[in-house]
């Protein structure tokens, strides 16, 4: 495999701050490029490589299912060239932003003036919704979490400030504690399961049973990128490394870091994808 291709796996392994589409899309054009770089001879590698890259992140299948879509298509159409390989990621590329960016539109029609939205970690289809109320002129106020331990929720505060949107940071500990003045939950989604459950950053769940208890409107954001055959039963749950934990040292101190988590649809009111909205059965 090539410098340029380790580097990118290694990237990919390592990025704790997107969430499953910009995660895609980032390894999408990484892996062009790197594509540009390759030897004619090294062609017959990419089908190992998008196989190692597809199972490099299991909670998060927008990838995986971007490149079984681009590999199954050059099959189909015995494009066996550099160029061909190329153009193919460009397509695959286009059709996750196209259906991400539908997805925003669609989301956008929950938003009414004046409504406080909370949501949890970091989701570009999320992002794109903030974006396209901007556009649409909606004033909204939004509420995010830190989002332990990686605390990409200050990202999130950060890019909104720039649109100029008003946004209040809490703690994860206190979305049950604010939940009574919100609006409106939006989430992403790293993977929508076959089982009537999705997997999302740990502290979703803790998100969706606040919501359910207040009766208040969840809304999670999923194009079809993000489905996946999986049950929660079989699912792997992504762990980190627990430095990020900061833990005293101490003989008997041990700790745990586990980053996605499953979430039953019943809690939630519905899922937003590129085709509209689709209500959940309760």
């Amino acid at each position: 495999m090539s410098e340029c291709y380790q580097q990118l796996f290694t990237s990919l392994r390592n990025n704790r701050k997107a969430g499953a589409t910009e995660l895609a899309l980032i390894t999408l054009a990484e892996l062009k490029a790197c594509l540009e770089e390759m030897p004619l001879q090294s062609i017959s590698e990419l089908g190992d490589m998008a196989d190692q890259l597809g199972h490099a992140r299991p909670s998060m299948v927008v990838l995986s299912n971007a490149l079984s879509r681009w590999q199954h298509r050059q099959e189909l159409a015995k494009t066996f060239s550099k160029q061909g390989y190329m153009d193919g990621l460009s397509d695959i590329y286009r059709e996750i932003s196209d259906a991400s960016d539908n997805v925003a539109e669609n989301a956008s029609s929950l938003v009414k003036p004046g409504m406080t939205l909370l949501t949890h970690s970091r989701s570009s289809q999320v992002s794109s919704l903030f974006e396209h109320l901007l556009e649409q002129h909606v004033n909204f106020n939004v509420v995010v979490t830190i989002s332990e331990p990686s605390k990409e929720g200050l990202l999130v505060a950060s890019e909104l400030d720039r649109f100029g949107i008003p946004v209040t940071v809490i703690t994860d500990a206190e979305m049950g504690l604010i939940m009574p003045i919100i609006d409106l939950n939006i989430s992403g989604c790293d993977s929508w399961l076959s089982d009537h459950h999705f997997v999302n950053k740990t502290g979703t769940l803790l998100q969706a049973l606040a919501a359910h208890h207040y009766g208040k409107p969840f809304w999670v954001l999923a194009d079809s990128f993000k489905t996946n055959p999986q049950t929660s039963h079989d699912i792997t749950l992504e762990t980190m490394p627990t430095d990020e934990l900061r833990l005293p040292k101490g003989e008997h101190i041990s700790g745990k870091n586990t980053y996605f988590e499953t979430i039953p649809t019943r809690l939630i009111t519905g899922r937003v994808n590129e085709h509209g909205l689709e209500a959940m059965q309760s």
